[in-house]
């Protein structure tokens, strides 16, 4: 019987390793929408369960100099995927198999969970406003976190399914902890907000002009958090801090956090779940000092403290000391603008009577962040800082019955909620760098003096 001509429409019957006997005729609906339409199909594999699963992305054959190959498309829609596959073909008539390798080794049509933290770091840089690297890789963990808890691997395998899943799993390990369920609401929720911002609309629209297409998995999910109201600090606790300030500057001899005691988990105070603390606090620790000076006297965040430099100091016509949070090589301010605070100058003055490093431009004093430490994310440049000046505000009433939690932050609280009784919600608001009073209002304000109402007369 004499052998057939192979056709785009049977090249299934004809092919053999890949080639076809007989020469290709190529039909004019080639070129069109419909006839690709027509040729798409999707692929299937099995899971762990053995379960059958589709792959929700469309595949099409592809032929060109003899060769036959299966090419999966960057889409799970048909009608674009058909447009896809015109745009591929005509290519590969003009450029051959390269314009196949050179699309697939721009992105993975559907990457592992790994590869797409890749895909998104490098997004992230693309972003008209970029998050910090430090953030970059919060988000990265925390989706990381949610697919672990779901047991996916591909981003494709990420669902809302999956997400609830996930959250299922976290709520019940955290429970086998005996964790309040306040707090396993308040984590997951925060989890699963970080991990959402790996695909904003901006990332989504970076990486479809890179050729891969991906949903918000995280769209409908909810992630609403049990807030607990803002209050203000007893004043006995203000006062121990304000009296016993001075003894961590310059050391407290009397001292019986010595960092040397016995290990009896019982015998530790609350907050101390990891590790005994190996800080000695009849010790003088000037640059810890200085960071709660700036917290509790100035509002400022935590990494603003870490990055804070001399030149951001700067005195005015009248005298008055300002202290402007702007923007540095290894530092950005949180909401993208800078902001002045105007702080008493003897809060300046007990600042400059810290500094011992006089070849450091940061208030904490070391050295200047590196660009391979930003590269990699990391945090505070004086973590040894930060520990001891959040134990010693532990250790004084500040935040010392959770496990968790972060005293300098709650310093910020306190200087948010002086400033918005003493001169209102829009001047908390300026000061503390945020872009809405409701942020203010909701979480870092409240009355540090109630009003003592004057108005009601009884006759009688």
């Amino acid at each position: 019987m004499k052998q057939q001509s192979a056709t785009l429409d049977n090249l299934d019957k004809r092919q053999v390793n890949g080639k076809t006997s007989g020469k290709v005729r190529i039909r004019s609906g080639v070129n069109t929408t419909a006839y690709w339409r027509s040729k798409l199909f999707r692929n299937s594999y099995r899971d762990r369960n053995g379960q059958t699963i589709q792959m929700p992305e469309w595949y099409a054959r592809f032929r060109h100099e003899g060769i036959t190959k299966k090419v999966k498309l960057r889409s799970a829609d048909k009608e674009q995927a058909s447009e896809d596959a015109l745009i591929l073909s005509q290519k590969l008539a003009e450029e051959g198999w390269s314009a196949v390798t050179n699309r697939l080794s721009r992105l993975p049509s559907s990457p592992s969970i790994d590869e797409f933290c890749e895909i998104y770091q490098k997004t992230a840089s693309s972003m008209e406003r970029a998050p910090r690297p430090v953030s970059v890789n919060l988000y990265c963990r925390c989706l990381k976190l949610i697919c672990r808890y779901a047991g996916i691997r591909e981003i494709r395998q990420l669902t809302g399914e999956a997400i609830e899943s996930a959250r299922d799993n976290y709520r019940a390990k955290a429970r086998k902890e005996d964790r309040g369920e306040a707090a396993i609401q308040n984590t997951i929720s925060k989890i699963l907000r970080n991990a959402a911002a790996c695909f904003s609309r901006e990332a989504r629209s970076i990486m479809a002009r890179n050729s891969l297409k991906v949903q918000n998995p995280f769209e409908g999910i909810r992630k609403t958090q049990d807030i607990e109201p803002v209050y203000a600090l007893p004043r006995e606790i203000i006062q121990r801090i304000w009296g016993d300030l001075p003894k961590l500057r310059d050391g407290d001899p009397h001292s019986s956090y010595s960092g040397v005691g016995t290990k009896d988990r019982k015998k530790r105070p609350k907050f101390e779940f990891k590790s005994f603390s190996k800080i000695d606090f009849r010790k003088p620790y000037p640059a810890s000092y200085a960071a709660i000076l700036l917290a509790f006297g100035a509002g400022l965040r935590a990494n603003e403290i870490d990055k804070a430099r001399w030149s951001w100091f700067m005195f005015n016509d009248k005298g008055e000391c300002l202290i402007v949070i702007k923007p540095e090589f290894d530092f950005k301010p949180k909401g993208g603008s800078a902001r002045a605070i105007k702080i008493p100058t003897e809060v300046h003055q007990a600042l400059v009577a810290t500094r011992t490093d006089l070849t450091s431009a940061y208030v904490l004093g070391g050295e200047e962040t590196t660009a391979e430490t930003l590269a990699h994310g990391e945090g505070y440049r004086r973590k040894d800082v930060m520990t001891i000046a959040n134990t010693w505000l532990r250790l004084r009433g500040v935040e010392n019955n959770s496990r968790y939690g972060n005293p300098l932050h709650r310093l910020r609280k306190q200087f948010g909620s002086t400033v918005a009784t003493e001169f209102g919600l829009f001047a908390a608001q300026k000061y503390l760098g945020h872009t809405s009073p409701t942020v203010t209002a909701k979480y870092y304000a409240a009355q540090t003096e109630l009003p003592e109402l004057t108005h009601v007369q009884l006759l009688g």
